[in-house]
């Protein structure tokens, strides 16, 4: 089996490896971030999760436990009622992190749980007991599902349960069997899945939404573009990961510790919350993936802070399985347009701060509060983020009716198809001083068609095509 640090890490795989470097350090935190990696047949997108297992950090359980019980709070039906002086005596134990996969093949019982037909025929002390399943024993641990859109499209009932587990942060789980007591365990744990989307049955939020939704990263895994590239894979080279060098498992089990007390800024947790509630998000797992996600980014690479580079570098992993693409390119400008208007406003301030500050670290308001972004004198009515943006470029509101006017409104001519009001459908408008910058939630936006973009920018849905949609009409 391939090991990390036999991999070739070249502008394709790069992603992946960073989102499941920053799985890994989230579920040692006891929060797991749940990978989804789409990508082409043959591209190694099996052989760089797989390879992640060499990395994986020691946790303590209580001895023989198939739960995985941990020594301080244990949840397992054996131990979970067992007092401090018996716990001592069974003892612990350390085991690498639990690395399981579900196969196509899986069923049901194997795994959730089912009798445990060892005990039932043993001779000397016959009894009716659970043996947990796949999901029961991966508790702290990977859960690893290959190919995962024909999963969802063949075992409806493997899915339900993997929603259960990827609901909330802990999930759950039931094992119901007859003649038994029903029984409830919280799962942690991290799912990982791959897929090949521009195979039948297709891309997973197509037909699964309520499954991908459950993902916080979904990434694009490329092909590798560069020549000597290929050559290092075919002679079996390594490539070194990083000018940091190899973030083996106990950098893994150290930066844990540090995601554990990072905490973002109240500007930028208003930050999340624009971009949510402006742009329309659907679901508030994309918001909750961001947080999550820009706090281990910045204790991978040894911070103690979060900054908006952390969010924008997360920003694709959270959001394009949860918007269309130009939803997410309209919300990376945006991002920023607020970096640079920021940046602006310390350069005139005189002020050194970046963007990850505290709650205290905005200016002082006639009330006495304290404002990141500016000061509102209506108490009863907070200005939005987009309001304090535009008033840092001279806009207010008063101009918002002259950015929402619409140029495509105006009558065309049929030779020249430029509009008799400006010639440019969709131009800018300059009101204030400003850059002609409007709420997104106020325009009515008139676009010409898009420039080409990469497959890798696409959703899997967006490169799917059917005979139907390209028969001439």
């Amino acid at each position: 089996m391939t090991k990390y640090r036999d991999l070739v890490v070249h502008e394709g795989n790069q992603p992946l490896i960073d989102a499941l470097e920053m799985s890994i350090l989230s579920l040692i935190a006891g929060k797991p971030i749940h990978v989804h990696v789409e990508g082409l047949r043959g591209t190694g997108k099996t052989t760089v999760v797989r390879a992640m297992r060499s990395i994986l950090p020691l946790i303590e359980r209580v001895t023989g436990c198939m739960y995985n019980c941990e020594p301080d709070n244990p949840h397992c039906p054996i131990h979970k009622n067992l007092g401090f002086q018996d716990l001592t005596l069974i003892g612990t134990e350390s085991i690498p992190i639990p690395f399981l996969e579900i196969s196509h093949a899986a069923k049901i019982g194997t795994v959730v749980g089912s009798v445990d037909l060892g005990k039932v025929i043993d001779q000397n002390q016959p009894e009716v007991a659970l043996l947990p399943g796949i999901i029961p024993r991966a508790y702290r641990g990977i859960i690893f599902v290959d190919e995962i859109n024909r999963l969802a499209d063949t075992s409806p009932e493997l899915t339900d349960v993997l929603l259960d587990v990827m609901g909330t942060k802990p999930g759950h789980i039931q094992i119901e069997e007859t003649g038994l007591p029903a029984l409830t365990l919280p799962i942690i744990c991290s799912v990982w899945a791959a897929s090949n989307p521009d195979e039948e049955p297709g891309a997973l939020e197509d037909i699964r939404r309520q499954l991908s939704d459950r993902f916080d990263f979904v990434v694009s895994m490329g092909r590798p573009q560069n020549h000597n590239t290929v050559k290092k894979i075919l002679a079996g080279c390594r490539v070194s990961h990083d000018s940091k060098g190899l973030r083996h498992e106990d950098f893994m089990s150290q930066r844990s510790g540090l995601l554990r007390h990072i905490k973002l800024s109240d500007e930028l947790a208003s930050l999340l919350a624009e971009l949510y509630v402006s742009f329309g998000i659907e679901s508030l797992r994309a918001v909750e993936a961001i947080s999550l996600g820009a706090r281990a980014r910045a204790a991978l690479n040894s911070r103690t802070k979060v900054s908006l580079d952390d969010v924008k570098g997360v920003l694709a992993f959270t959001l394009r399985h949860r918007v269309d693409s130009s939803t997410l390119i309209s919300i990376g400008k945006f991002l920023d347009e607020y970096e640079s208007r920021h940046r602006n406003g310390v350069e005139q301030r005189g002020q050194g701060a970046d963007l990850g500050k505290g709650p205290d670290d905005g200016q002082v308001c006639p009330d006495g509060s304290r404002e990141s972004m500016g000061c509102n004198d209506n108490p009863q009515k907070q200005d939005s983020l987009w309001d304090r943006l535009m008033r840092g470029i001279g806009l207010v509101r008063s101009d918002v009716s002259r950015l929402t006017h619409d140029p495509c409104e105006e009558n065309f001519t049929s030779e020249t198809g430029r509009s008799e009001a400006d010639g440019n459908c969709g131009a800018s408008y300059v009101a204030g001083g400003g850059t002609g910058i409007a709420d997104p939630k106020d325009v009515n936006l008139c676009s010409p068609h898009a420039r080409a973009k990469s497959l890798l920018q696409l959703a899997g849905r967006d490169i799917l095509f059917s005979e139907e949609d390209l028969r001439i009409k």
